[in-house]
């Protein structure tokens, strides 16, 4: 899935659509992770949670790609 997705009439990248699955999935993890008290080992939460994000990112588009 290269390309648009249309939405409307309004063409949008399918990057924007994959980083907002993303971003939903990655709210969900870090409220799973913050629940268990994982975050007091970390050094950087924020460079955590980035990484996180590029790794389901790079996850769901090999995933799209697949298809």
């Amino acid at each position: 899935m290269i390309g648009e997705i249309n939405f409307g009439g309004v063409f949008v990248p399918s990057i924007v659509i994959w980083c907002c699955i993303s971003l939903i999935l990655l709210l969900l993890i870090k409220r799973i992770l913050a629940y268990f008290g994982f975050y007091r080992y970390l050094w950087h939460q924020v460079l955590f949670n980035f990484c996180i994000f590029v790794i389901l990112l790079g996850g769901i588009v090999f995933l799209v790609n697949l298809a």
